[in-house]
């Protein structure tokens, strides 16, 4: 039997914003390319789950604020350093050390996660004992996940941006996927009609007999307005 669940209280419940998202495969001791904005807020953070412990190497690029509940760092830009790309350096609590190459781009707050090469196969792994629990609160704590920008324990984060053709007076795009016990997909459905756009979940969950769970964030889109849409499907 098909399950149709409809996640807008989920929503609700979390602060969210609309960034978007860079997966970066790291390796202890090698650099790796991201890419940071130079008037907002740049998230950086593990996708396995981990924690960041220290960053270093900032001082005359970035301003840094911890999170050191959320194991992450928000890194904003100091006036008049925005022209070149810079190195620094983060250690994750696994004792891993990774070099960071920033690129400064004129663009919005984005989240660049973290996703050592070494575990990540372990991680998928350890997917398997979500089976433990009930059925439909995997669905709920995948949604949740993905609406607050984490990667969900046991699932590998595939970075999209693939445009999706579903209707003319929307653009859609595919951003994210995570593949584990289902398949979580992240979309970004902006308004290009001249009119107010109504989004319904029943919409999506129509589009395909294994999608299990949709959520919308913002219904009513007002022309060139974005929303997130989180859809859950059978796993592959």
């Amino acid at each position: 039997m098909r399950i149709r669940l409809l996640l807008t209280a989920i929503l609700l419940n979390l602060s969210l914003e609309a960034h978007a998202l860079q997966l970066v495969e790291v390796v202890d001791g090698q650099t790796v390319t991201i890419k940071v904005s130079i008037r907002d807020l740049t998230r950086i953070a593990m996708a396995d789950g981990g924690r960041i412990t220290r960053v270093w190497g900032l001082e005359d690029h970035m301003q840094v604020e911890p999170d050191r509940e959320g194991g992450q760092v928000f890194l904003r830009p100091v006036p008049g350093m925005t022209a070149r790309a810079f190195s620094f350096f983060v250690r994750d609590d696994q004792g891993d050390t990774h070099t960071l190459l920033a690129v400064p781009v004129d663009m919005p707050s984005d989240t660049v996660l973290l996703r050592p090469k070494n575990r990540a196969a372990a991680a998928h792994a350890s997917g398997h004992d979500a089976h433990s629990i009930p059925y439909v609160e995997r669905i709920k704590h995948l949604v949740r996940d993905m609406a607050r920008g984490a990667v969900p324990n046991g699932y590998l984060p595939a970075a999209e941006g693939r445009e999706i053709p579903l209707w003319a007076e929307a653009r859609v795009v595919l951003v994210t996927r995570f593949d584990g016990d289902f398949t979580g997909e992240v979309y970004r459905l902006t308004n290009v009609s001249d009119e107010e756009m109504r989004l319904d979940e029943r919409e999506f969950a129509a589009l395909a007999a294994d999608i299990k769970a949709v959520a919308i964030v913002e219904h009513n889109l007002a022309p060139q307005q974005s929303t997130r849409i989180y859809l859950v499907r059978e796993g592959r």
